[in-house]
């Protein structure tokens, strides 16, 4: 709804602006749209500058505020006069005026002069956007079905919300299912833990607040935060479902190590991942994958494939404690 305009313009004298322009003729400029207030200041995003705007607020009713002064995209917490009730509009003086055009010409001052009349034509052109209000979804769709997933779609359940998990493996777990301990996440972390992944997708599969679906990809995601319409392949037929937010965890991958050839992987059978050196743990005692004996030492090459030029630029973070463990 149009609400009645009460203009109110203020035009800083600082960082160069009063001394490279006519002042006087700027505010002449916003006279002829017949403000209720046209102002000048000396440091107008200074407190007391600030305060002068507010009070006219308060005693004027200003409603529709020019600023001319400095970029908009500088201060703009400082010229925030509640966007929902009053319209501000930011005429840049300074960066595209005065510091980049010659200082009391006529062609800067009738650049700086057109500035103030298009910020006053748009603030009266504009008005506060009403908030849109809608009936929001109150279901979080998470993608990807490994720890991190069910741990989200469990503390989704819990805070009061419905969850929707899509798993494109044929079971949950990820790659926690094939470790064969976890680094320790209760004090006093002196003991390796082993994996309760398990009992999280019991957990998991027995909520009723939650819908799983294994085997399945998201075909498409459309809509907006809060109403996402959300389409799932699932054992070869789609169903489309109203989410109001999405989680993605859809975890990692290892590096090819057979890219790595300088360090035997692929070409010696006792040269493993950290991926498989999980398995074997996991399996019983560790052997030698080439001959199933006892493994009396171990080497770990550390940022295998990884701070490297010819591999990947970054570091994964994890190997080193996965080394550790």
């Amino acid at each position: 709804m149009d609400m009645e305009k009460k203009l109110g313009v203020y035009i800083c004298t600082d960082c160069g602006i009063g001394d490279s322009l006519d002042i006087e003729k700027l505010q002449n400029t916003a006279n002829e749209y017949n403000p209720a207030v046209c102002r000048t200041h000396p440091f107008l995003c200074s407190q007391e500058g600030v305060q002068v705007i507010k009070d006219d607020i308060r005693n004027e009713g200003i409603n529709t505020i020019v600023v001319g002064a400095c970029s908009q995209r500088v201060n703009y917490d400082i010229f925030d006069f509640d966007p929902l009730k009053y319209v501000t509009e930011r005429v840049n003086l300074r960066e595209h005026v005065v510091w980049v055009h010659t200082p009391n010409d006529e062609s800067t001052q009738l650049m700086a002069e057109d500035y103030v009349r298009m910020g006053i034509t748009r603030a009266n052109k504009s008005e506060p956007p009403e908030p849109k209000t809608a009936d929001l979804e109150k279901t979080t769709l998470v993608v990807g079905g490994g720890i991190a997933g069910i741990t989200a779609a469990l503390e989704t359940v819990k805070a009061g919300y419905k969850a929707v998990i899509v798993e494109k493996e044929s079971e949950l777990g990820g790659w926690v299912r094939k470790m064969h301990k976890t680094l320790p996440s209760v004090p006093p972390y002196a003991e390796l833990e082993k994996p309760d992944i398990d009992a999280k997708i019991r957990e998991l599969e027995s909520n009723p607040g939650i819908r799983v679906f294994k085997g399945a990809s998201i075909e498409s995601i459309e809509g907006e935060p809060g109403m996402f319409d959300v389409t799932v392949n699932s054992n070869g037929s789609s169903e489309t479902l109203r989410v109001g937010a999405v989680v993605f965890t859809i975890g990692w991958k290892p590096y090819d190590a057979g890219k790595l050839e300088d360090l035997g992987y692929g070409k010696y059978r006792n040269v493993v991942t950290n991926v498989e050196m999980e398995e074997l743990a996991k399996n019983g005692k560790i052997k030698r994958p080439s001959d199933g004996k006892d493994v009396k030492s171990v080497v770990f090459v550390q940022c295998a494939g990884q701070r490297d030029e010819s591999h990947l630029p970054y570091c994964s973070s994890v190997c080193c404690l996965t080394s550790l463990k």
